[in-house]
């Protein structure tokens, strides 16, 4: 019985991971297709919006960040991958309509798509910071092999966070556009461009309550000073992450008989 048991379970894994892989596969053609450039745009655009920061906060404001360019460049293509995953998800029912009206079709796995193919997005850009740490001229640093461990509470987050925006969405479709601005009040709330230490005292207990705060810190302590990432921070925000994954998963679940009349 066992022996069964694990077979089945073995057999469901091996399905899921293939439909999972086939439909990121899917999304990111689907992305690009009809575009000049293709897939040189997830390379382009991060530098778009570094030279814009640059511009902004290094010349005109002149913040005083030490590797101003490789620091701002962390920070904007993890919160791209948090933003667009997010966002994908949060489409990924009332996007996908055929899909999730066929019978026994896992839908529950259509707001990890979304954010795995962001999560692609991140992994394909990760050698342009590698070139500009190198640049500025600093070494790969023994830290890097501890990346995986903060790319992955980050992904939990996404999910969870993902499934709670299908949801509405899917019932209130206004969720969306909503969702949009929110997700742009979040990037300046978020320490993408600036050190969090800037933010004045009295407000750093309300402002450490974003998760991104100490994700972001843990990427650029890794990347940028090759040290430990705040485990202690850390630990938490994955708590709260895996909390939030499973709440999410048990809402979908059970709001999942509406969507075949929401939809």
């Amino acid at each position: 019985m066992a022996t069964f048991l694990s077979h089945e379970i073995r057999n469901s894994i091996t399905y899921y991971w293939d439909l999972i892989r086939e439909l990121v596969r899917r999304d990111l053609k689907v992305q690009y297709e009809g575009t000049l450039l293709g897939f040189a745009w997830t390379l382009i655009m991060p530098f778009l919006n570094l030279g814009i920061f640059y511009f902004l906060f290094k010349i005109i404001l002149d913040i005083q960040i030490r590797r101003f360019t490789s620091f701002a460049f962390v920070g904007i293509i993890a919160y791209n991958w948090f933003q667009s995953g997010l966002s994908g998800a949060a489409l990924s029912t009332t996007g996908n309509r055929e899909l999730v009206l066929r019978p026994r079709f896992p839908a529950f796995i259509l707001p990890v798509v979304a954010v795995s193919s962001s999560m692609l997005h991140f992994i394909f850009t990760f050698p342009l910071i590698l070139l500009i740490v190198f640049f500025e001229g600093h070494h790969l640093p023994v830290a890097i092999c501890l990346l995986p461990v903060v790319m992955g509470v980050q992904f939990i987050l996404t999910i969870g966070l993902g499934y709670i925006a299908t949801i509405l969405n899917t019932i209130f479709r206004d969720t969306k556009p909503i969702l949009d601005v929110l997700l742009r009040l979040f990037f300046f709330l978020s320490p993408v461009f600036y050190d969090p230490n800037m933010v004045p005292e009295p407000y750093q207990w309300l402002y450490n309550l974003n998760p991104l705060v100490v994700i972001l810190q843990s990427y650029r302590d890794i990347i940028l000073n090759g040290i430990m990432p705040p485990w202690f921070d850390l630990g938490m925000v994955a708590i709260f992450s895996l909390a939030t994954a499973w709440i999410g998963f048990r809402i979908f679940q059970y709001q999942s008989y509406r969507f075949l009349e929401d939809l």
